[in-house]
């Protein structure tokens, strides 16, 4: 999981959670436009999900990812519930892929130190969070490299934005939104944002629900940020989540 790139230079990664069947959606998108991936796949969810099968048939081309077994608020459980939601899914998903899964995101972004220390335990490596308008690339904690996003594929109040960042005390966050100008349209701010980290350097990091984008309405948007964001492929990094995480 070692990458060893320019401090200055972009890099591009993309995230997607719930392992809904409409992943295969988003996929067939990524392979369009030649664009890395990771989904993060439970094992049950309250939604439809993957199949053993599908989860097989995703894992050829993208990288796969520890979602807890049951789609779980890991804050909101007790340890004991926790610790097996963690490490079941890690064995499951391993037995499904036949290889090591050494990466997880958080359910609703969920979590407190003790699941850090239950992930690393498991043999973790890195964890995706929901930490918006960051360019950083993972910092560690707790021996987890924990994975800041970009933006999500939905659009959000300005209160919301703000909300995330003042949670997690980002400076950074009030800043690249204050530059970024308003607007209440994702695209618009995905693109806005892309420029800055082109000019800065960093990581842009979109994610989202698949299930999300067919409720919302927003396939012909995710298009489009796809596209653009392959055209930045000369000027940028085209990596897996675990590809933006440094030794």
């Amino acid at each position: 999981m070692t990458l060893a790139v320019p401090r200055r230079q972009m890099l591009i990664t993309t995230s997607w959670d719930d392992g809904h069947p409409l992943d295969f959606r988003i996929a067939d998108l990524l392979s369009k436009y030649g664009l890395p991936g990771t989904f993060y796949v439970p094992i049950k969810n309250s939604r439809p999900t993957l199949s053993p099968t599908q989860i097989r048939n995703l894992a050829q081309c993208f990288e796969i990812g520890a979602h807890t077994v049951n789609h779980v608020m890991l804050a909101g459980v007790e340890p004991l519930r926790a610790k097996s939601e963690i490490v079941d899914c890690k064995n499951q998903l391993e037995d499904i892929l036949g290889r090591s899964c050494p990466i997880f995101c958080f359910p609703g972004g969920s979590y407190n130190s003790i699941h850090l220390e239950m992930l690393r335990d498991a043999g973790f490596l890195a964890a995706r969070t929901v930490e918006l308008l960051s360019f950083e690339r993972p910092h560690r904690k707790h021996g987890i490299a924990l994975i800041p996003t970009t933006i999500q594929a939905y659009s959000h109040r300005t209160v919301s934005y703000l909300q995330n960042a003042a949670k997690r005390l980002s400076i950074r966050g009030f800043t690249n939104l204050l530059l970024s100008g308003p607007t209440k349209l994702w695209p618009e701010l995905a693109y806005r944002l892309l420029e800055r980290a082109a000019s800065n350097g960093g990581v842009f990091h979109l994610w989202g629900h698949s299930w999300e984008i067919e409720e919302k309405g927003q396939w012909d948007s995710l298009d489009q940020i796809l596209s653009i964001l392959v055209a930045y492929k000369n000027r940028a990094l085209l990596t897996t989540n675990a590809g933006t995480v440094q030794k």
